[in-house]
């Protein structure tokens, strides 16, 4: 879905805080918290306008939403009950009242969340209530690494520059300027350091499914463009074929184009269990094991070669050859 422009943005924020001095104080405790998810690094925040108001996210939360019922803020679970009579006043605020919904906490990063609408009379509550928040900005960007791919989609420049001319302040722009490789490869990380329950065969299969093949795919596409082997260009019939496997590379490894070989469903096959491999100018070496009828079947024949080898193929064919192919 397109992001709204300035127009559509000015429009849905008047809409729902049509009084202008009570816009402009929402709108500062929103940059507040902004600048301060900030200083944890420019690529772990984003934020974005919809039908019901403006949202900032950390990592992979929603903190901060303004909307018509007031200022929706995630607090430190720990901090709160450490501070009991600071608590304590906030609960006696006609200011505050702690969200009873779905979001009323969250686990990932333990809070409590309510909504705080401001007032002159209500403002000497709000240090209190950024005490809490801060402290939950520093934990949820300590937990995550960046913004996840997704939540930069939905990161809208135009709010940014809307609510800069609206305060008249400059506003800091995250940076995602990491390439998509980079961007996996600090998902993989995070996924790894968030899901530490999980049995570590667990982890890794679901890593491979859901973060890395796609990046990985694309990449070979990108190199190959066909089979790597008989050139067939139904891209719909091919598979990526890691040469050193998955399970025994690293991160970085896991997404190396030259780790890769695109392969029409037989071959990756026969490749992936080690029935076939090749040799460094790309000759096939047909295994032993793999019977005459079965290669003859499988349309295996020993003229087969790579299209292409390239020096950084090397290392990684040579590992196929010691331990992968079935001697």
């Amino acid at each position: 879905m397109k992001n709204p422009d300035i127009r559509q943005i000015e429009h849905t924020i008047s809409s729902l805080l049509p009084n202008e001095e009570y816009r402009r104080v929402c709108l500062s405790l929103f940059v507040e918290s902004l600048l301060k998810a900030n200083t944890y690094g420019s690529d772990k925040w984003g934020a974005y306008c919809y039908s019901e108001g403006v949202r900032l996210l950390v990592g992979s939360l929603i903190i901060f939403t303004v909307h018509k019922e007031g200022l929706w803020l995630s607090l430190d679970k720990q901090l709160l009950n450490e501070m009991k009579d600071e608590q304590s006043l906030l609960e006696k605020s006609k200011a505050w009242r702690w969200e009873r919904g779905e979001y009323s906490e969250y686990e990932p990063v333990p809070s409590r969340n309510g909504y705080y609408v401001p007032s002159g009379e209500s403002l000497d509550i709000w240090p209190i209530i950024r005490d809490f928040h801060f402290e939950y900005i520093k934990k949820v960007a300590n937990k995550y690494v960046w913004l996840r791919s997704d939540s930069q989609k939905k990161h809208s420049p135009e709010l940014l520059a809307y609510i800069s001319n609206e305060l008249g302040q400059s506003i800091p722009s995250p940076n995602y300027s990491d390439t998509p490789e980079t961007n996996v490869l600090k998902e993989i990380e995070e996924f790894k350091r968030t899901n530490k329950e999980l049995p570590e065969t667990v982890r890794e299969s679901i890593i491979q499914s859901r973060i890395g093949q796609g990046v990985f795919r694309s990449g070979l596409i990108g190199y190959w463009k066909r089979c790597a082997v008989t050139g067939c260009d139904s891209l719909d019939l091919l598979r990526a074929s890691h040469i050193k496997p998955w399970r025994d590379s690293d991160n970085a490894e896991r997404l190396d184009n030259y780790n890769g070989l695109l392969l029409v469903p037989n071959l990756d096959s026969a490749f992936d269990r080690g029935y076939i491999s090749f040799d460094n100018d790309g000759k096939i070496i047909i295994s032993d094991v793999l019977k005459d009828r079965d290669r003859n079947k499988l349309g295996i024949h020993s003229r087969m070669k790579l299209r292409k080898v390239e020096e950084r193929h090397i290392r990684y064919l040579d590992y196929h050859r010691r331990e992968i192919l079935k001697k």
